[in-house]
């Protein structure tokens, strides 16, 4: 891997020859492959299939993500774009580093919440959290830049849950609804270094200008957000990216400018995860800095970065949290939230694919039609299909392996696909071998 020279010699000195050579050896790894179950769709579940462990190309064999109830790691990397059960929100692929959200949430919340992601794309963190969350919390994920927005609500309505908000604002919004959160993440836009390995673009466009210019937008995120944080409450920030000018720096910089405390999170010494590069510490977790560093090579995962304080002043629990009115949303886009309203055309009424996707029993009016793997990827390049004769006639429920897909009118001899044409496979490749990952 070409890294920038720039880059090298900074990432040496900070880490030492020893942590730089692990991080240099696992940048020239293979990505690992991991996985995440939507729990409110998921039960009782088995990965892979033993039937198939002597056929490489279909075997899937797991490990738990130690730091993530929900996730887990693939001995290889199938291709999940083939595999109806991801379309169907059943998981979601996450690189296991960021699962780590999981653990910091289920430390220290234990009653419901009002959460913010305020840069939540493509929805990873957002997701995550929701499966963390305790039952009756509700979730804004927010996401500034409009494609990437788009992308996160189709993501986020898959996964199902109606208490998720997908809006499309700046931070400068949040600021001036007043809205008070119990918990924010800011997984803040970032120089990028821990993507090198995924995206060799990120590679191009590193620059010591670049990580100047991301630290400074990184600060200015959290203090537009600061006053939407209740007393009390948990700022988790976190970046994909090494050095100690977007990571430990800024971290310090709320602590003593805006007024918070660091928290530690219980880590096993296994996990090798890498603590405080500054003040002495060399990596070692605790002491007086405990932030959480994962280094490709040293932990299995991405590069990833993560710190989590609890703003001075008395903590305010709320009776009971419920979505704020629209009063208090005024001036926040809201993209999508639950399931959207039907669709009249003319004297036909088209149920709206969020209503398919959704974990609530909206859906059931429906009559359920199973298809098999080729008809399933069919249906999900909004192609035509022709369902079995028995089929219901009229508006039903295209599932596969018991998940709903989404909606097809029956007309008997062929099918309209009802499909949002924005979501479906573009590839008109058709893999020899079924991705199967849940069974």
């Amino acid at each position: 891997m070409n890294l920038p020279e720039e880059f090298k010699i900074y990432t040496r000195e900070l880490m030492g020859e020893e942590l730089y050579r692990t991080l240099e050896q696992g940048l020239e790894q293979d990505v690992p492959a991991s996985i995440r179950l939507n729990p409110f769709k998921v039960n009782g579940l088995v990965i892979g299939d033993d039937e198939l462990e002597n056929k490489d190309d279909k075997a899937i064999q797991t490990a738990n993500v130690p730091w993530c109830k929900n996730g887990f790691y693939l001995e290889n990397r199938p291709n999940f774009t083939f595999d109806p059960l991801l379309h169907a929100g059943a998981y979601y692929v996450q690189e296991a580093s960021s699962m780590f959200l999981d653990l910091v949430l289920r430390t220290y919340v234990k009653e419901p919440v009002l959460m913010l992601d305020s840069c939540a794309a493509p929805g990873g963190k957002t997701t995550c959290a929701m499966s963390a969350l305790p039952e009756g919390s509700v979730l804004f994920s927010n996401e500034p830049m409009h494609t990437r927005a788009n992308i996160l609500a189709e993501n986020i309505q898959k996964f199902g849950h109606p208490d998720i908000l997908v809006t499309n604002n700046y931070p400068r919004d949040y600021k001036k609804t007043k809205l008070q959160f119990d918990v924010i993440l800011t997984d803040v836009p970032c120089s990028g270094e821990g993507m090198f390995r995924k995206d060799a673009g990120a590679i191009e466009e590193w620059s010591m200008e670049n990580v100047e210019k991301c630290w400074q937008l990184q600060r200015s995120i959290v203090e537009d957000l600061w006053n939407n944080l209740k007393p009390g409450g948990l700022l988790i920030y976190s970046t994909c990216t090494f050095n100690t000018h977007e990571d430990e720096e800024n971290v310090e910089w709320i602590a003593k400018e805006l007024g918070a405390d660091l928290l530690e999170v219980p880590v096993e010494e296994s996990w090798n995860i890498t603590g405080s590069l500054i003040h002495g510490n060399n990596g070692k977790l605790g002491g007086e800095l405990p932030v959480y560093r994962f280094i490709p090579g040293k932990t299995k995962g991405e590069g990833l970065f993560m710190a989590i304080l609890r703003k001075h002043g008395e903590y305010q629990k709320e009776e009971q949290i419920s979505t704020p009115s629209d009063k208090e949303l005024k001036g926040l886009r809201i993209l999508t939230h639950g399931i959207q309203p039907d669709t009249i055309k003319g004297k036909n009424t088209i149920p709206d694919q969020s209503k398919a996707l959704s974990i609530l029993p909206d859906k059931d009016e429906y009559p359920k039609v199973e298809v098999e793997w080729k008809e399933a990827i069919n249906y999900l390049r909004k192609e035509a299909i022709t369902l079995a004769a028995d089929a219901p006639k009229g508006i039903v429920l295209i599932c596969y392996k018991g998940y709903p897909l989404g909606f097809a009118k029956n007309l008997g001899n062929r099918a309209n696909n009802l499909y949002p044409q924005e979501w479906r496979i573009k590839s008109s490749h058709l893999p020899e071998a079924i991705p199967e990952i849940l069974k």
